[in-house]
């Protein structure tokens, strides 16, 4: 038995007992994958709505430490490694590079310029309408980015959850149920824009976790000065909000719907997966990473976020840019 068998069966074993036992009112639930894609994006986008409400603060300091790390490794094995991207030299050594650099603290145009060769470097390229919008939108966001990167940057934080749900709603089966999930999205976020949270906002607007070095309020006054605080706070209760969604499509929506078999995998069988998608030193690299943002957030919870933002500061444009090679050129590209 390997260490992952040794480390990961008595988990399987717990799931397994708490399955049997519950099977009569959860069977109906797990069995379908469709219906469970359903009701896991509706509970995820209920529950991020409560959370945002009652407990903010938490959500913005320990989402990005505890579940940051496993959400990038699903964005990159869902858009890159399992359609095989990876394995095409220039191409990702063209996007990889703008993507690194951000990474390493580029400013937002570099990120934008990941979009270019993910639209023309393509054995299937052929100019159509898509690709030229596609190469305008590249063209109006990298102005944007240049000539207010600060202004691009707050609205790129936000935009990239919208994406992610995006490129799950391409991913996916898309049943007529299914949008249900996009259209909750929608409503909880004009919801809260609308001032629908600003009651609890008022309440519990001083109050202060000291493990994580701020209150709500002062979390909202240094992330989005120079704005109405009234906005400011909306802002930062849309971005918790989305951000809890986009764990959500990362973590569950897309592997599950992406899965073939209708039943959800054990752990054991998840890790192998992994292992098959990454090889085993890269997995068990990214497992120590994981572990080491989240042994660093235990330490020092606000210098362990900000090290991890700094980290993905990738992911948003490697979302946006595949994004757009879809739309110009298919996922057969």
């Amino acid at each position: 038995m390997s260490l992952a068998d040794a480390v990961l069966a008595p988990a399987d074993s717990a799931r397994s007992t708490v399955l049997r036992f519950a099977s009569p009112w959860l069977r109906p639930l797990y069995a379908d994958r469709h219906r469970r894609v359903w009701w896991l994006g509706v509970v995820s986008i209920v529950s991020a709505f409560a959370v945002t409400g009652l407990v903010p603060l938490w959500s913005l300091a320990l989402g990005p430490v505890v579940l940051g790390v496993p959400h990038l490794v699903s964005d990159v094995r869902y858009l890159v490694v399992r359609p095989g991207l990876h394995r095409r030299a220039l191409l990702l050594v063209l996007v990889g590079a703008p993507l690194m650099a951000t990474s390493l603290g580029a400013p937002p145009a570099i990120g934008v310029l990941a979009m270019l060769p993910a639209l023309l470097v393509t054995s299937a390229f052929r100019f159509s309408w898509r690709l030229g919008l596609a190469l305008l939108v590249w063209a109006a966001l990298s102005w944007v980015a240049w000539v207010a990167p600060y202004e691009f940057q707050l609205g790129f934080v936000h935009g990239h959850n919208l994406v992610a749900i995006a490129l799950w709603w391409s991913l996916s089966s898309r049943t007529p149920s299914m949008a249900w999930i996009p259209g909750l999205t929608l409503v909880g976020t004009l919801a809260i824009m609308a001032g629908a949270l600003d009651p609890l906002v008022t309440l519990a607007g001083g109050w202060s976790a000291p493990w994580t070095g701020t209150s709500f309020t002062e979390f909202v006054e240094t992330t989005t000065p120079a704005i109405d605080p009234t906005l400011a706070a909306r802002l930062v209760l849309s971005f918790c909000f989305l951000q809890s969604i986009h764990y959500a499509v990362w973590l569950r929506l897309v592997p599950d719907d992406e899965r073939v078999r209708p039943a959800p995998r054990t752990f054991r069988a998840s890790w192998a997966s992994l292992v098959d998608d990454f090889g085993l030193a890269p997995l068990l690299v990214l497992t120590g990473l994981c572990l080491g943002v989240a042994a660093w957030g235990a330490v020092s919870l606000p210098e362990a976020r900000l090290g991890y933002l700094q980290l993905a500061a990738f992911h948003g444009y490697l979302e946006l840019a595949i994004a757009a090679r879809w739309f110009a050129h298919g996922r057969a590209a």
